[in-house]
């Protein structure tokens, strides 16, 4: 087990945690923030890229991966406050008994598919911009990142631009 495994299963038990302490209503408003995020990111992230490349001293690469990752925590973030106000909403019937067990359960489940997908995605974007020299070996000895990687494949479909650059990386 790599140092790189070691972070991304602390990073999914977070997701994870985050889900049984929030509840489903609240993980899937993030999951569809999640899937939102990275439609609208996938559309947009050269075009952020080019706006903040000057910051990276014209580092193309890591303005791409930051440019993405702005736009898809922006959306996300957006989605799951509306997601939020419903939770709200859930908690004043939450008072049904074993309704707000049943909701931290599935929040459970729903934040370790979040997580996947996410650290799948951002794990892609890395392999397809890599912005050190260290970047692809690590993610190569990772068993936890090849399993990233190919649940991050689901949401491929959802980047038109982005997975006709990341076919050569994926092999596929």
């Amino acid at each position: 087990m790599t140092i790189l495994d070691l972070i991304l299963i602390l990073i999914l038990f977070f997701f994870t945690f985050s889900g049984f302490w929030f509840g489903l209503i609240h993980t899937l408003g993030a999951l569809v923030g999640t899937i939102a995020g990275v439609l609208v990111a996938g559309n947009y992230f050269e075009t952020a890229a080019d706006l903040i490349s000057p910051i990276f001293m014209g580092n193309q690469n890591l303005a791409k991966i930051v440019g993405f990752l702005l736009i898809f925590i922006i959306v996300n973030r957006l989605v799951g406050l509306i997601f939020w106000l419903i939770n709200k909403i859930f908690n004043i019937i939450a008072v049904i008994p074993f309704l707000k067990t049943i909701n931290r359960l599935a929040g459970a489940v729903s934040g370790f598919l979040e997580g996947s997908l996410v650290l799948g995605v951002v794990l892609i974007m890395i392999g397809k911009f890599p912005f050190a020299n260290f970047i692809i070996p690590a993610v190569d000895a990772s068993s936890v990142a090849k399993y990233l990687i190919s649940v991050g494949k689901v949401l491929l479909p959802l980047l038109p631009e982005l997975v006709r650059q990341a076919r050569s990386y994926l092999n596929f």
